[in-house]
């Protein structure tokens, strides 16, 4: 297949982040009003046309505007920037440095860094270290202040996900690159039928212990706050 216009991946890029910030679907109007493209609003309305029928995005009503779908969103997750990646490491370190200080015995900070992780990242954040028994789960409350749960359908799917997860969880620590941010996005997730959510995981050390943490949450999850907050988490521990 054609490979996407310098044009096409800017307008895909802008859809994909208005829509993460905002939870509507974005129209052409929005683009035009928003963003100084120096192109005519019906060059606008033809790539979005266009980035529907190459699957990247889809329009859920006739006159509403428009959504990423999964492969949307992996264009999306594939073009972020290694600086991007590296903006939250000063801080990461900071507030863990301070915690290990402040924190005594192996399974309060486990505890605590899971509840740290869960409320940068905003989603639900779950930790497993096996030589512990330990299985935390933190964030509940953040991850269901997102608009997508308002349905109670949704709610039970991504319970039903997130015990799809844990039955699959020690696969991870098995994985042959263990120290890399994996991102299941709706259906590439192979452990869930449940095609709705995303799921970033990756397998580490915390005071010498493998284990993983992953973060959940629905599509429309901050993906380049979510890989910085993973990739600063994985440097940080290794040292």
């Amino acid at each position: 297949m054609e490979e996407l216009t310098e044009r096409q991946k800017n307008i895909l890029e802008i859809v994909i982040r208005e829509y993460i910030e905002n939870a509507a679907p974005i129209s052409s109007r929005y683009i035009e009003e928003e963003y100084e493209l120096n192109v005519s609003p019906a060059t606008i309305r033809a790539e979005l046309y266009n980035l529907i029928e190459r699957g990247y995005l889809y329009q859920p009503y006739t006159s509403s505007g428009r959504v990423p779908t999964d492969k949307g969103y992996r264009f999306f997750v594939d073009i972020l920037t290694e600086k991007e990646i590296r903006k939250l490491e000063k801080r990461i370190i900071k507030e863990v440095t301070e915690m290990k200080e402040k924190v005594d015995g192996r399974v309060r900070f486990l505890h605590e860094f899971t509840r740290l992780l869960a409320h940068t990242s905003s989603n639900l954040t779950l930790s497993y270290f096996p030589r512990e028994n330990v299985l935390l789960k933190e964030g509940w409350g953040e991850v269901f202040r997102d608009p997508e749960f308002d349905d109670a359908e949704k709610v039970r799917d991504f319970m039903g996900m997130v015990g799809d997860f844990e039955k699959h969880i020690d696969s991870f620590l098995s994985d042959k690159e263990p120290d890399c941010v994996r991102i299941y996005i709706g259906s590439e997730a192979p452990f869930s039928k449940r095609k709705d959510f995303s799921v970033m995981v990756s397998s580490c050390k915390v005071l010498k212990r493998r284990g993983i943490f992953a973060f959940m949450g629905p599509k429309r999850m901050a993906y380049d706050r979510n890989i910085q907050l993973a990739e600063s988490v994985i440097k940080l521990l290794e040292d």
